[in-house]
């Protein structure tokens, strides 16, 4: 199995978690499930998402967190439509909305989407696939993705959509676990950051820079942050 981020073909053992076993690739130090679980597994893991109640029962400081996080990215932008790519229960499209966006959300959780509507009904939801909405030519001054792409088997064609939804001068902001960062433990594999099979990629900051440059992408501005997440402005 070539490494799903750079396509790196080779790579040495990192450990074994929960059954699943990861590699570190020998290009750009990230790591990775190898093999990746299939549909039916992830399919079953994602039946009762354990997050979903989590995100639930601090709507209000999610809300929060999610506005200072979009002035940040919009800060002396112009434009005023915003996406959610794998929004979950909706906060951040709802702290969009409130900011003056047309916001949309979009996720491939049906039950998640639902629940979205009840909670905000006056945000947009859509269950939806980015490769689909990348296929519709719709774009956005704002592509918002946070804690996505490291629970994707082939993040390649994601990142891509991604790129392909921003509309010209429009900033897209992407989180993701950060497993470069100085306050996590030597020995990685007692850190909570590595769960499998809810998280089956693993970047460092190069990684990440690496693979939105890939997908298109040419200024990738990242964030300080005490805790161990990746935050990239890009564009």
């Amino acid at each position: 199995m070539n490494c799903p981020i750079c396509a790196n073909d080779t790579s040495t053992p990192f450990g074994t978690k929960n059954g699943y076993t990861l590699e570190r690739c020998t290009r750009c130090d990230s790591l990775y499930v190898n093999p990746m679980p299939s549909a039916a597994e992830l399919a079953a893991f994602y039946q009762d998402y354990h997050k979903t109640a989590q995100y639930r029962a601090k709507l209000a400081s999610k809300i929060r967190r999610a506005k200072n996080r979009i002035r940040r990215i919009q800060w002396r932008r112009q434009g005023k439509s915003f996406i959610d790519v794998g929004c979950n229960v909706g906060f951040a499209v709802e702290a969009a909305r409130r900011l003056g966006f047309e916001a949309i959300g979009v996720d491939v959780d049906e039950v998640a989407i639902n629940e979205a509507r009840g909670l905000f009904p006056a945000a947009r939801f859509e269950v939806a696939d980015v490769l689909d909405l990348a296929a519709s030519g719709e774009v956005f001054d704002v592509v918002y993705c946070s804690e996505v792409v490291e629970h994707l088997a082939d993040p390649g064609p994601f990142v891509a959509a991604l790129r392909q939804i921003l509309a010209p001068g429009g900033r897209s902001f992407i989180t993701t676990p950060n497993i470069a960062h100085r306050s996590l433990p030597d020995d990685l594999m007692t850190s909570d950051e590595i769960r499998p099979p809810e998280h089956l990629l693993y970047f460092t900051p190069d990684s990440l820079r690496g693979l939105l440059e890939r997908a298109g992408f040419r200024s990738t501005q990242i964030q300080w942050t005490n805790k161990p997440t990746l935050k990239i402005i890009a564009s």
